[in-house]
């Protein structure tokens, strides 16, 4: 596949993930408003919406200009991505057992978009039509956002001005070594998922 119809199938991946992420906000913020921005599942989607939009705009001047995609923005795409993976991930393996109903965690509501349909587009985007591979260090980089959410998320359990909103979050209702080895297995989780997320880059781009 060439390049021009790589960055115009890329283009048409990021307009749709956008007109997704614009309904599964319309949706949240009319159930929970502002509280919705205490989950990380809303924040990661909202990193890939934004990163969407700026997307649209740098590719469309890729192919009229014909030129790249800048570096930094193909990072925080992939570090949104990384993001948006470890919310399905956490559905998936954590709050799947939790919750007791998978298939309601999949597809009701707000959560068919930000817990399904667009981490599993993001991911595919990067599989297969990101114009620019990262490497090891960028894994590190993905885990950034993860870190700051938990770090936030756990101060405002402490100081009682959030409750939750996930289980694990909730210090007053766990012992400390509980907090410590949710914290191990989610940040762990997250990089793993980064560095798995390079594999099929590379392999994507040898065969180009």
């Amino acid at each position: 596949m060439t390049m021009k119809k790589k960055l115009a199938f890329y283009l048409t991946l990021n307009i749709l993930v956008v007109i997704l992420e614009t309904i599964a906000f319309t949706l949240v913020l009319n159930r929970r408003g502002s509280e919705t921005f205490q989950y990380y599942t809303q924040l990661s989607n909202l990193f890939l919406f934004i990163c969407s939009i700026v997307n649209i705009v740098f590719i469309i001047r890729a192919l009229v200009k014909k030129t790249a995609v800048p570096h930094f923005i193909n990072l925080l795409t992939y570090m949104a991505t990384c993001t948006t993976t470890v919310t399905l991930v956490v559905v998936l393996f954590i709050l799947s057992w939790m919750v007791k109903d998978l298939w309601w965690l999949l597809t009701y509501d707000s959560m068919l978009y930000m817990h399904t349909l667009c981490p599993i587009l993001a991911i595919v985007m990067l599989f297969f039509f990101a114009p620019e591979r990262q490497n090891k260090k960028s894994a590190l980089f993905a885990l950034i956002p993860t870190i700051i959410y938990a770090v936030v998320g756990i101060i405002m359990n402490i100081l009682r001005l959030w409750d939750g909103p996930y289980p694990f979050l909730q210090v007053y209702n766990q012992p400390i070594w509980a907090s410590f080895g949710w914290g191990v297995i989610i940040l762990g989780s997250a990089y793993l998922i980064a560095r798995l997320l390079l594999l099929p880059i590379r392999a994507a781009q040898s065969q180009n």
